[in-house]
């Protein structure tokens, strides 16, 4: 991911998200030099189908946020990223990935079981809610796979 794509990132994150970064948290990630993804189709520099940002700490990964062209969700693109960043992770020494996933958000949580991830904890209130009242938030579910 380059601040060039942060446009079309920017839709993605607003369509799939209730709470969406701003740009200026996807600058701060690529200033950083965080693992800033975009996803394509093979061959094409565009459109984006999605992206990914991860922060490698001393001995792990942390997943921030990972979306999808809502209409091509459920088409393993996301699962593919996932066990790419995994192999990544493995060849760079690390050795588990760790992310928080909304309770409410019963996909995710499912693809991330399938893949591997165990439920080791939750945040409370750690999600601000959209349009209901944004005092009240959502726990967020911790989740975490060892890499091998």
């Amino acid at each position: 991911m380059s601040i060039d794509d942060l446009d079309e990132v920017m839709v993605i994150e607003e369509s799939s998200q209730s709470n969406p970064w701003t740009k200026k948290n996807f600058i701060d990630c690529i200033h950083e030099k965080y693992w800033n993804y975009v996803f394509l189709a093979d061959g094409c520099l565009s459109p984006i189908l999605g992206f990914c940002v991860v922060m490698p700490g001393v001995e792990e990964l942390h997943l921030l946020n990972i979306s999808i062209t809502p209409s091509l969700r459920r088409k393993r693109i996301a699962w593919r990223a996932l066990e790419a960043i995994e192999t990544t992770g493995i060849e760079h020494g690390y050795s588990k990935i760790l992310l928080e996933v909304r309770r409410s958000n019963d996909h995710a949580i499912a693809l991330y079981e399938k893949l591997g991830y165990l439920l080791i904890g939750a945040r409370k209130n750690y999600y601000p809610m959209k349009d209901i009242n944004l005092a009240q938030r959502e726990d967020a579910l911790v989740m975490e796979k060892v890499l091998k």
